[in-house]
């Protein structure tokens, strides 16, 4: 399998530098010295779906670090009460393998909630101490 993907990926490349050999084999389009000089602010140039330049929201890299992270909670919260559901309906339904392969993804889901559930609350015991507002 791993010959197969060589040789097709192998096959694709030079189908590429035959076709368009300028693209693989160019040296440089832009001469070195341009490219050192050029500067784009992403946030002037990302749009948000309602209009507003990312600039005008988001002021600094730690406000969608914390976006980030918030949607990274709800998503593995998500996850994790899939899993327990799964896992539940595997109980119910299955035969003794399943009820073991069960077990073992309730178990999981369930260390991956306390695991959650305490890096949030550290998190909120760290701003009370320090007095930083994390917007956490």
């Amino acid at each position: 399998m791993k010959q197969l993907i060589f040789l097709f990926s192998l096959l694709f490349a030079l189908t590429v530098a035959l076709i368009r050999p300028n693209l693989v084999f160019a040296e440089s389009v832009v001469p070195q010295t341009d490219i050192e000089n050029v500067e784009v602010s992403l946030g002037e140039k990302i749009t948000l779906k309602d209009g507003s330049q990312v600039q005008e929201v988001f002021n600094s890299a730690d406000d969608m670090v914390n976006l980030l992270v918030k949607v990274i909670f709800v998503g593995s919260g998500m996850v994790l009460f899939f899993m327990i559901v799964g896992a539940g309906f595997a109980m119910i339904t299955g035969g003794s393998d399943d009820k073991g392969k069960a077990k073992t993804t309730m178990t999981t889901a369930l260390i991956g909630f306390v695991i959650m559930f305490s890096a949030y609350w550290i998190m909120q015991i760290i701003q009370l101490i320090t007095g930083i507002d994390m917007n956490f």
